[in-house]
């Protein structure tokens, strides 16, 4: 799927990651993945936080990392799923 992040597009797939990852960002290859076996709030989370990667590649982790787990929490919890 491809996918606009503050006007650079991207590459979002859900694909098989090393068990150390749940998720990656590339920001010059302009890739974004997601370990394809996640569900539920933590696919929710992972999701943003690579999306929050490639939208402030210059944020740190920490604060890629808290800001992406309120916001699928809040998210998850207003009902928002993936079919």
């Amino acid at each position: 799927m491809r996918v606009r992040i503050r006007g650079r597009y991207f590459t979002l797939a859900f694909d098989r990651l090393p068990s150390t990852h749940d998720g990656s960002c590339n920001y010059e290859g302009r890739e974004i993945k997601i370990r394809k076996s996640l569900r539920g709030e933590r696919q929710l989370e992972v999701i943003i936080h690579e999306l929050l990667h490639a939208a402030h590649w210059d944020l740190d982790e920490l604060a890629v990392e808290e800001t992406a787990e309120d916001l699928a929490r809040v998210l998850y919890r207003l009902g928002y799923r993936r079919p």
